[in-house]
């Protein structure tokens, strides 16, 4: 399978590296990014490398959108006649399957992708849409997204925003809230490391008791609460403070954030 990214970016990164650990050949993938500082890091690892796709040396069998929103239209126009033989995979967040088809003359092969930054580390969730008609799309898409972790299709592509606010913003909100927990332990008189290390290893252990077990997560929760207790006194709070709101809140914020990008950038072609 041969593989041409157009950007050179973290998620990019993750899908190379996952790639060339499933056995990928260097000389069948290649990157296009103008920046030479992103193309030398994909040079170094024995990829081609180019700020345009007319210097490819070869025709891809795939070729992975993966600049941010408002570049898109531009980075399809500007390379539009070299991807039209291919199954296109967009890891853009926001722009629908439609806008990239109209930016193609109709292009019937797309998918489009939400991963999210685990990927970097073979851990991703990604939510997928599959946009093509061509048979065999479907798992072409598979064997490139499975390189960096789990993935689950969704039905509708309406279901991709969802996705992105969920699990494609969701390291943010972790990341947040560890670091809430380090604040609060530092505040209560623990030194940084033991501070990172124990809100750390709490939401580590805590996540993979979760996926182990089959029960709820409130049910886990109500194991480790005791009526009165330490545990009960800090949910109680959050209760007062309706944390569990404001998180969900937020989450169908990023929601319609996403859909609002493909009013913003995923306009028909001029």
């Amino acid at each position: 399978m041969k593989v041409v990214f157009i950007g050179g970016g973290n998620m990019a990164l993750a899908l190379v590296s996952g790639l060339l650990e499933q056995g990928a050949k260097p000389g069948d993938l290649s990157v296009v990014d103008i920046s030479v500082e992103a193309r030398e890091k994909f040079e170094v690892m024995g990829l081609s490398v180019s700020s345009t796709f007319s210097d490819v040396n070869f025709v891809p069998d795939v070729v992975i959108l993966a600049v941010k929103p408002q570049h898109l239209k531009e980075a399809v126009h500007s390379h539009a006649s070299s991807l039209k033989n291919s199954l296109i995979i967009s890891i853009v967040a926001g722009i629908p399957v439609a806008s990239i088809a109209d930016w193609l003359d109709d292009h019937e092969r797309i998918v489009r992708v939400m991963p999210n930054t685990p990927a970097l580390i073979r851990a991703g969730v990604s939510g997928m849409y599959n946009g093509s008609k061509t048979i065999g799309d479907r798992e072409l898409a598979e064997a490139v997204v499975s390189s960096v972790g789990q993935y689950v299709w969704c039905e509708t592509e309406s279901l991709i925003d969802a996705v992105t606010a969920v699990s494609g913003s969701g390291p943010a909100y972790v990341f947040y809230f560890i670091e809430a927990l380090e604040t609060a332990a530092l505040e209560l008189g623990l030194t940084q490391d033991a501070a990172r290390l124990l809100s750390l290893e709490t939401f580590l252990g805590a996540s993979r008791l979760a996926a182990r077990s089959e029960e709820a997560p409130s049910v886990l929760r109500n194991r480790v609460t005791s009526k009165g207790g330490t545990t009960a006194a800090a949910l109680g709070s959050f209760e007062i403070d309706q944390l569990k709101e404001i998180i969900v809140k937020g989450v169908k914020r990023a929601n319609s954030r996403s859909t609002e990008l493909a009013r913003d950038y995923g306009g028909k072609k001029a």
